[in-house]
């Protein structure tokens, strides 16, 4: 009966993910296209953990905004997928990382030399199964490029080395190897309760063989504030931030406010919000200077030179 119940439960929550469209284009193509690929490989990377989920919670299907529609994937996939394949789904492919077996760049900039990132990348592409070693160095490498480069200031560099961070919508959470680089304080994760877990299992096999600073996992915004009360903090998101819907960016407005800075890389737009013209607004809401910097990566893809750099400080 057990066995039973569970079956059933599987292929609940598989047609809650098939059915929920996840597609960032609004066409046709794109949205059978993506649902194919999710039939199948939510399918492929899942049965063999149909009678032994990770978890025991209960999801309701949930519609609405892009991000709503993701949850039900997430839950899926954070349930029945291994960690070392969970890469693998669509859902994180099209949202949070897009690292694989393919790649074809030939990363002759000489920042693609620098020793712990190599070191790094190549722990990392050991955590999850069948990752090309360049692919995981040019994904991993963007995030560290933003700290290394003249992207953010010399005196915001050294702010960095004695704060805080709140990254918000830190994806697999990898980035707390460099968090724990720069200094021993607190790592403060905003992500969708999903995600969390998600991170929360990655976590554990980073520590295995290396030191990480306390991650603290927080999925509301109210928490967070309390959590951050009276800490030097600096905040990074990277395209998250600009994908929230603008009632939740508002929640963050107090946050953003008490940061020092804030550092928010963004397409230039998403569901009919202009990115530029938000930061602007907001910048004069809450007193910040704010400094427009065009994205610039070695190698980097055509469709990110639209992209830009939205930071905010004192």
């Amino acid at each position: 009966m057990d066995k039973i119940f569970k079956l059933f439960e599987f292929f609940r929550l598989y047609f809650f993910t098939i059915f929920s469209n996840i597609s960032p284009n609004r066409n046709i193509k794109s949205y059978v296209i993506i649902f194919l690929k999710s039939a199948f490989y939510n399918l492929k990377y899942s049965y063999k953990n149909i009678f032994e989920p990770s978890n025991d919670i209960k999801f309701k299907f949930s519609k609405g905004s892009y991000w709503s529609r993701c949850i039900n994937h997430l839950n899926f996939i954070e349930k029945y997928f291994d960690t070392h394949q969970i890469y693998k789904a669509p859902v994180l492919q099209l949202t949070v990382q897009n690292f694989s077996s393919r790649f074809n760049k030939k990363l002759e900039n000489n920042f693609f030399s620098n020793n712990r990132l190599i070191d790094y990348s190549k722990f990392l592409s050991n955590i999850f199964s069948n990752v090309n070693n360049k692919s995981m160095l040019y994904w991993f490498g963007s995030f560290y490029y933003t700290f290394t480069s003249d992207t953010i200031s010399n005196n915001d560099k050294e702010f960095i080395k004695n704060s805080h961070v709140l990254e918000i919508g830190p994806g697999l959470g990898l980035n707390s190897l460099f968090y724990s680089d720069f200094n021993s304080k607190q790592i403060f994760y905003f992500d969708l309760s999903a995600m969390l877990r998600i991170q929360k299992k990655i976590e554990k096999k980073i520590k295995k063989t290396h030191n990480l600073n306390e991650i603290i996992y927080i999925d509301n915004v109210a928490e967070l504030e309390k959590a951050l009360e009276h800490k030097e903090y600096y905040i990074v998101s990277r395209y998250a931030f600009s994908e929230f819907p603008i009632n939740l960016r508002g929640k963050f407005e107090n946050l953003i406010k008490k940061s020092r800075l804030s550092i928010f890389l963004s397409n230039v737009e998403f569901e009919n919000v202009k990115n530029e013209k938000y930061f602007q607004d907001l910048a004069k809401k809450i007193e910040k200077n704010l400094v427009v910097k065009d994205y610039y990566y070695p190698e980097q893809d055509r469709f990110t030179k639209k992209h830009k750099y939205f930071i905010l400080n004192d």
